[in-house]
């Protein structure tokens, strides 16, 4: 079961941790404690194998990623598999099996995958606006195809030349030192980023990342303080396999709720080319969603619709199924910075006051500023805070004009206001198609794209536009189980 709350990950967190440390001093101390288990056939057949399963799980993974546009899996991905490819070269150095002796070789090997996986995951820790992981995210199949390779080449390479590991003394004094604390405080300012974020957004992912990353400075310090073939030395390898597991998990528990919003379409011809596209969002993303439409009882179901408008406006466009993708996901989510909206100013009836729209007009940042931290990519997170952009440059909240505005924030600019005009709210029936429609005509180079309006009015022309709200109520279902199930953890 993955941890529900901040004080309950603590409170777990510091037993393990106390169990783990008082377990290794006792181990350390007691008599016998130099004694040798010296098993290598278990540490070939057993550990080799595992750690090889491992690696091939993190490539699964970190494909997984790409296709679900979540930077945040991507990066995890790149750790795991730098930690299980590397020491796949540990496991299989060890002695008397491919290679002669070579108790130097499994060592560097066994630093060089802790401090890469650790390096991985502060890098995770970067915005996703960050010019690094915006490069990463542009150029994420190569990146994950030459890890891969590269980790490759250097499990052929440490096994054929294994020599080469004396040009790298990271196992000796004082540099193992130097680099075991590089690695641990890697690994926990890591730990103390996740925390941060999961105490706002509660993502099991997050959660497994701050225990992972807690296990992982532990099996450093293990690690690096005890000698080869001992009870203390086989510690770590239990420590180090359940904490690539938890990661693992914590990717699992993120996705495992996931619901497609492409089934709703499938039911239209013209929507067939949607199979392939695979739009899925995780069960963590729906209480998000669900924690933004509770508090606005008249936008029940409006994430969804827009998302779908959006959906279709874009492909009328001939928009590349990439760039459908991260459309449907922005629109999913493109208003969840009004959670931090009070409830009085947005469900206020009447006009708001200046200070008021000052306060709602905050929302795209408080969105973006959410979703950058939790694996969304640059498309995306452009969606989220330019959405209420005006053509013209009136809009908020960067006043940007024009062409200045990201496309997939132009086409969702049109499915936001047509919702909203074609929905029922507090104060108002909701408007027939035809109504909604002028409203957009007449926006037309000044609210709206031009272009995103014309593809938008012969879309409704041709009569294609599919109403959402009559195919939603699957979607909806889920959303009020993940609600409910949302609302016990709380209590």
């Amino acid at each position: 079961m993955m941890l529900r709350s901040a004080s309950y990950l603590v409170k777990t967190m510091y037993v393990t941790t106390v169990v783990l440390l008082l377990g290794y001093a006792y181990l350390i101390t007691f008599p016998g404690h130099s004694t040798m288990w010296d098993l290598p056939r278990f540490h070939f057949y057993v550990i080799t194998p595992t750690l090889f399963a491992l690696a091939i799980s993190a490539v699964a993974v970190g494909w997984t990623g790409i296709r679900l546009r979540d930077m945040n899996v991507l990066m995890l991905a790149l750790a795991i598999l730098s930690l299980n490819g590397f020491f796949l070269i540990h496991g299989l150095s060890t002695p008397g099996f491919i290679i002669p002796d070579q108790h130097h070789l499994a060592g560097v090997a066994s630093q060089v995958a802790m401090t890469t996986c650790a390096v991985w995951i502060f890098l995770s820790t970067f915005p996703s606006d960050h010019s690094f992981i915006r490069y990463v995210s542009k150029h994420r199949r190569s990146v994950v195809v030459g890890w891969v390779a590269m980790i490759v080449l250097m499990n052929i390479a440490a096994l054929a030349y294994p020599g080469m590991s004396d040009f790298i003394p990271i196992d000796l004094e004082p540099l193992n030192y130097l680099m075991a604390f590089l690695t641990v405080f890697l690994y926990l300012w890591a730990a103390k980023k996740y925390f941060q974020q999961f105490r706002i957004v509660k993502f099991p992912l997050h959660a497994a990342i701050v225990f992972g990353s807690v296990l992982l400075s532990i099996t450093e310090v293990v690690m690096i303080t005890t000698m080869m073939w001992t009870l203390a030395w086989w510690l770590y390898h239990a420590i180090l396999a359940v904490s690539a597991l938890l990661l693992l998990y914590g990717i699992i528990a993120q996705y495992r709720s996931n619901v497609s919003i492409t089934h709703t379409l499938h039911q239209v011809k013209r929507y067939q080319a949607l199979d392939q596209l695979r739009i899925s969002i995780s069960g963590s993303m729906q209480n998000l969603i669900v924690a933004t439409e509770t508090k606005d009882a008249y936008t029940a179901g409006h994430n969804y619709r827009v998302a779908m408008y959006g959906l279709q406006l874009a492909q009328a466009m001939n928009l590349d199924s990439e760039l459908l993708r991260a459309l449907a996901r922005g629109g999913l989510i493109h208003d969840v910075g009004k959670i931090q909206v009070p409830g009085e100013i947005l469900n206020k009836p009447g006009k708001l006051t200046s200070d008021e729209r000052i306060v709602i007009e905050q929302h795209p940042v408080t969105g973006y500023e959410m979703c950058k931290y939790i694996g969304f990519m640059t498309e995306e997170l452009s969606a989220i805070r330019h959405h209420h952009e005006k053509w013209d440059g009136t809009g908020y909240p960067d006043k940007l004009k024009g062409a200045e505005i990201p496309l997939l924030a132009r086409i969702l600019a049109i499915a936001d206001v047509y919702d909203a005009l074609t929905s029922r709210r507090s104060y108002r029936e909701p408007w027939p198609q035809e109504r909604a429609l002028q409203v957009i005509v007449e926006g037309s180079g000044t609210h709206f794209d031009p272009e995103c309006v014309s593809a938008f009015v012969q879309l409704c022309d041709k009569g294609e536009l599919v109403d959402p709200q009559a195919m939603e109520h699957s979607y909806e279902r889920v959303l009020r189980a993940q609600g409910a199930a949302a609302a016990r953890i709380s209590d």
